[in-house]
């Protein structure tokens, strides 16, 4: 059994999430937490300075735990955090930081420009310091 599991929730592609959720559950040690992150990734600087409108980082912020929130409606036992990077990096710091002992993350679907697995969960899989289970 696992204590710390850390889940992954890219909110533009939930389809396994509910999966994801399931196979953390009968992971998950009786005492253990269960914590869905999702990561704000900021705007290329190179980007933003060519954009005729300066995004408001706040509000989106907001917006993405919101989403967050509705996509894991229902499911109070799941902690919630939201970070701020290139999630293949600072979800590796984060599982570091808190001790996880586990990442369940999704694979692409089959024909996507990422093969078997998509850039976030191979990065994951390199870097983590902790096991890392792909599911589909």
């Amino acid at each position: 059994m696992f204590n710390t599991i850390l889940v992954p929730v890219a909110l533009d592609h939930t389809e396994t999430l509910a999966r994801k959720l399931d196979v953390a559950r009968q992971l998950c040690g009786p005492e253990g937490r269960i914590i869905a992150v999702s990561v704000f990734e900021d705007i290329p600087t190179y980007v933003a300075e060519y954009a005729l409108v300066r995004p408001d980082r706040k509000k989106m912020v907001v917006e993405i735990k919101k989403a967050l929130d509705e996509a894991l409606a229902g499911r109070d036992d799941i902690e919630r955090v939201t970070l701020a990077g290139k999630p293949g990096v600072v979800i590796v710091n984060y599982a570091e930081e808190i001790g996880a002992d586990l990442i369940i993350s999704g694979a692409s679907r089959p024909g996507s420009d990422g093969y078997a697995l998509g850039a976030t969960s191979s990065r994951l899989a390199r870097r983590a310091p902790c096991s890392v289970l792909v599911i589909r």
